[in-house]
């Protein structure tokens, strides 16, 4: 209402009547803004506003408790995978944390789903600083490292927990890493036939090597006179034992 209509004399100057314009302006601003914020956040007119709290992070339903007891009301809106949050927990909200808005607001929040199941990685026959990079690469985590003695060199993987393949949400991987082959006990296998000693060189795990004849040693030429490694030493699996027959008498 103008302030002819009010009654008021109307300013006589030019001056005067900017000034009473610009009061108007003003004025009219300030009524958009609020009756704006009336109908983007509806409340009774002697409502008291607050900050909206941080929730993100926490159970839903400890979100939930905290907000409600600010005046707040809340709804959960969908749910989300992430690499960081733990699911159940809010991963996000709207209004952001510490808005100031009125009582009876309805705070959003998105729940965490937690990771995305990814598939272990195959590092079967990397090296353990390798498969490392792999494994963190693919958004998982080491756990631990366990070595076990195998005919694989030292220090490569011979198996995950879980398996290669095997789908997970971003859980811990432990290496299995061989410790390399156990050296076992050579058989002594001196005074047998070539064949014998064939024989139970192989039920040990080890391989015939080469077959001597020893110059100036009279023997039977088909009786192992000598071994190298000889019988009681250790050696690992696999290896050839050199057997040294006699010449005929």
């Amino acid at each position: 209402m103008s302030r002819r209509g009010l009654g008021l004399p109307l300013p006589k100057t030019v001056p005067g009547r900017r000034r009473l314009t610009a009061t108007l302006v003003v004025l009219g601003a300030g009524l958009t803004g609020y009756l704006t914020t009336c109908i983007a956040y509806p409340r009774p007119l002697f409502g008291r506003d607050h900050a909206v709290a941080r929730v993100v992070g926490l159970p839903v339903s400890e979100a939930e408790q905290q907000l409600a007891a600010q005046g707040f009301k809340v709804e959960i809106e969908g749910e989300e995978p992430d690499p960081e949050v733990p699911a159940g927990a809010v991963l996000a909200q709207d209004p952001p944390p510490d808005l100031v808005v009125p009582e009876g607001t309805i705070v959003t929040l998105t729940r965490s789903g937690g990771p995305s199941p990814v598939p272990v990685p195959d590092v079967i026959e990397f090296e353990t600083e390798l498969a490392t990079r792999v494994v963190l690469a693919a958004g998982l985590r080491l756990g631990d490292v366990d070595s076990v003695p195998s005919a694989t060199p030292a220090g490569v993987v011979v198996a995950t927990r879980p398996a290669a393949g095997t789908m997970v949400p971003g859980s811990t991987i432990d290496l299995v890493v061989s410790q390399g082959p156990v050296a076992v006990e050579v058989p002594n296998v001196v005074g047998l036939t070539r064949a014998q000693a064939t024989a139970r060189l192989a039920a040990a795990g080890f391989r015939l090597g080469r077959a001597i004849r020893a110059e100036g040693r009279r023997g039977d030429p088909n009786i192992v006179l000598e071994q190298r490694p000889a019988g009681g030493e250790r050696t690992t699996p696999g290896s050839r034992v050199d057997l040294i027959f006699g010449e005929n008498p």
